[in-house]
């Protein structure tokens, strides 16, 4: 792993982060650096909060703080669940540039089950234009249910991924049936 002078504890604390637990004499050895530079790092940084140094018989391990561990969990979720809102935002403003020229008016779902009663073509503007409504509904609800959001788990987020996932994967199907509209 190369060294830069500047950031050399933030390498070994990169990697604690990275390994989770290891030896002094992994990190020396991971670091290219003397064991007992290691060590003095690990004592500053035992002192700041960030690593602890635990023993084993007599062997030294470099482990995170829990609550250091907690909190950049925590940051993690919170950047995910912002790059979700934005993937949401996203997919919502693609949806509203679309035009579609249709007959009925949709307003809420069940103007979306009263159109589908009708046995309308799939390949009609209308079906389509019902495909785009119910697409940009569920990315509301889903924007809405983030709003709400008042303990972010890492279950939480993966559910809310997937969700996204599966939006998306609608939103390519919803393309590839506007795109045989015209």
């Amino acid at each position: 792993m190369p060294i830069n002078i500047a950031t050399a504890i933030d390498s070994l604390v990169e990697l604690v982060k990275l390994r989770k637990k290891l030896t002094l004499e992994e990190a020396a050895h991971q670091l290219a650096l003397p064991e007992h530079v290691i060590n003095e790092w690990a004592n500053f940084l035992e002192e700041e909060g960030i690593i602890q140094i635990t023993y084993k018989f007599t062997t030294p391990y470099l482990e995170l703080k829990e609550k250091i561990k907690d909190a950049q969990g925590e940051e993690d979720l919170k950047r995910r669940l912002d790059l979700a809102t934005r993937r949401l935002e996203y997919l919502l403003s693609r949806l509203k540039k679309i035009k579609i020229q249709h007959k009925y008016e949709i307003k809420t779902i069940d103007d979306v089950r009263l159109l589908l009663k009708k046995h309308i073509d799939e390949d009609s503007a209308d079906y389509i234009y019902a495909q785009r409504f119910i697409l940009e509904y569920r990315i509301n609800s889903l924007l809405d249910t983030i709003d709400k959001i008042k303990l972010l788990t890492p279950d939480l987020m993966k559910y809310i991924e997937r969700r996204i996932i599966d939006l998306e994967g609608i939103k390519a199907v919803f393309d590839k049936n506007y795109a045989n509209l015209k």
